[in-house]
């Protein structure tokens, strides 16, 4: 265990617990905008900066997220001057994403009611890339990428529609909703920025006769599974196949 002091609170946490985990066990709340627990952190929104000093740290703004603590490692969450970093950051958000309401709530926390910047929407992205690392680290497919224009910084995400199986884990993780999956018509359409980036087959559960999932899922699976696992033949959705046990649920499949 690890001795650490936050916002004033001492106390004893697991080696390897980042500074937001600690934080959160602690009941003290701190804002972000791309942190998925099942992801490594990417730091992108940097809305969870800290103030942070060990007896081998000098006192420094770092973000939570990544920011393993340390013995005697003592932690500032809401300091005047994180909370005017976060001031800034939380500006350009809205300036970024202006009807999110997510982002207006923390305007609104952080006493933000209008921002200085113009002219820089980007159709609801946050460019967080969370929806990146969820295709990559979590599906092994890697169909989303950063775009760049005239060799100047991304401003938006590529689908790849050739790589990309349709299972949603994007849609699921990102937090604007700039990703957006449909199921219609023995089809799933997944959007991107409001228009539809890629269209695929789905497949029934044999059960209940539900279209749940596409066929490239099914192939991914049957890749990392047994061949005589899964077959076009034997899939179930969720639901059924907690039911009946008869055949590898999706989700465990795939993580």
């Amino acid at each position: 265990m690890v001795n650490v002091v936050i916002d004033g609170k001492e106390m004893k946490v697991p080696a390897g617990t980042t500074a937001l985990e600690a934080a959160r066990e602690a009941g003290i709340a701190i804002p972000t905008l791309c942190y998925v627990k099942a992801l490594r952190p990417n730091k992108a929104c940097r809305l969870c900066i800290v103030e942070a000093q060990a007896p081998e740290l000098e006192r420094v703004v770092t973000t939570s997220c990544d920011l393993l603590v340390a013995e005697g490692m003592e932690i500032v969450t809401g300091s005047a001057k994180i909370n005017k970093m976060r001031q800034g950051i939380v500006a350009l958000l809205l300036a970024s994403l202006p009807d999110y309401q997510e982002v207006k709530a923390l305007a609104a926390s952080l006493g933000v009611a209008e921002t200085p910047f113009t002219g820089v929407a980007r159709d609801a992205c946050a460019l967080c890339g969370i929806c990146i690392q969820a295709c990559q680290q979590k599906i092994g497919v890697s169909a989303l990428s950063f775009a760049a224009k005239n060799g100047k910084s991304a401003d938006m995400v590529l689908l790849d529609a050739d790589r990309c199986v349709g299972c949603g884990a994007c849609a699921n993780v990102c937090p604007v909703g700039a990703i957006g999956v449909r199921d219609r018509d023995g089809k799933r359409e997944l959007s991107l920025y409001g228009q539809v980036a890629n269209t695929l087959d789905l497949v029934k559960c044999q059960a209940c006769g539900a279209p749940f999932v596409t066929k490239k899922v099914v192939s991914l699976l049957q890749n990392r599974l047994k061949k005589d696992a899964l077959t076009m033949d034997a899939v179930y959705c969720p639901a059924c196949a907690r039911e009946n046990n008869p055949a590898p649920r999706f989700e465990q499949a795939v993580n």
